[in-house]
Order: structure tokens, then sequence, then C-alpha cells
């Protein structure tokens, strides 16, 4: 019986999906950074997918996008108190959340697609660059 590919986006989807997402914790972040108790809306990571011509757009593109929301996220977030950390959002699924939340929430969704690359990669064969 074979092993199952981890993940059901090829990488390339998973690529793309990974800078929407980047640019949605940021957006979520400056809300809740420059307003008071913001709405932090969810968005539907299979629309998107699906809606936004994945396919035809470049990886390469959208890694570099994450390189620089993430660059400039942190030049933010180095410049806050740590009281700031403590400002909330209103999630319109998951309620509310604090920037902290939000920033764990990035790191961790960002970490969880890595992993899932490298071992989808690792199942088909192919080295990790």
């Amino acid at each position: 019986m074979a092993v199952p590919i981890p993940g059901r986006w090829p990488t390339h989807t998973v690529v793309l999906h990974l800078a929407d997402a980047d640019a949605a914790f940021a957006d979520r972040m400056r809300r809740i950074i420059a307003e008071d108790d913001p709405a932090l809306p969810a968005w539907d990571e299979n629309r998107f997918a699906e809606h936004l011509f994945y396919a035809e757009q470049s990886a390469q593109d959208a890694l570099a996008l994450i390189e620089l929301t993430r660059r400039q996220m942190t030049r933010i977030l180095h410049q806050l108190p740590d009281a700031a950390f403590d400002r909330p959002g209103q999630h319109s699924v998951r309620g509310r959340q604090t920037l902290r939340d939000v920033v764990q929430a990035a790191i961790g969704h960002l970490d969880h697609h890595l992993n899932f690359i490298h071992q989808k990669r690792a199942k088909l064969g192919k080295p990790i660059r």
C-alpha cells in the first residue's frame, strides 16, 4: 500500500496560500496596533485558492511577498512596548484575539505548512532546497 502524500494542495498552491495568509495576519496585526478593538474578518482559504488564479501566479513572487511582509511587520512589532501585545481585536469566527495571539498564530501557521511541504517533498523524493 502506497504511503499517502501529505496535504491536499500542491506545494505551489500552499506557497500562494501562505502569502495570502501572511497578508491577512499582517492586516489583523496592523488593525490591532492602530485601532481600538477592531473587527478582524475571517477569510475562506479554499475560495481564495479557487478564485485567485493560484496556478497562474508566481510562487517566487509569493515567497518575496512573505519575506517583505514579515520583515516589515518585524520592524513594527519591535517598536511596540510589551503592553501593546495585549491589545485586542474581535475575530469574526474566533472572537477576542490579542496582538500576541495573532503573532503566535502567524508563526504557527507558517511552521505548520512548511512541515507539510518538507514531508511532501520527502515522500516524493525531492530535496529541500
